[in-house]
């Protein structure tokens, strides 16, 4: 699975890859405890989804 995180700044966006929905999910909280902005994890199709969106439908469905 090919997943990107992404976080705006006020210095441009920063992006990260990740291969399982655990880890983007990881990155995504640690983006957001920094204190950035606007950040969501963009599937293969181009779908963003917000972190807490991602986890109740990829990682801990049903919850």
């Amino acid at each position: 699975m090919h997943l990107v995180v992404t976080a705006h700044t006020q210095d441009g966006h920063l992006s990260y890859q990740r291969t399982s929905p655990q880890a983007a999910l990881e990155k995504a909280d640690e983006l957001a405890a920094d204190g950035h902005e606007r950040v969501v994890i963009t599937d293969i199709t181009g779908r963003d989804y917000e972190p807490g969106e991602f986890d109740s439908l990829f990682v801990n469905p049903g919850s």
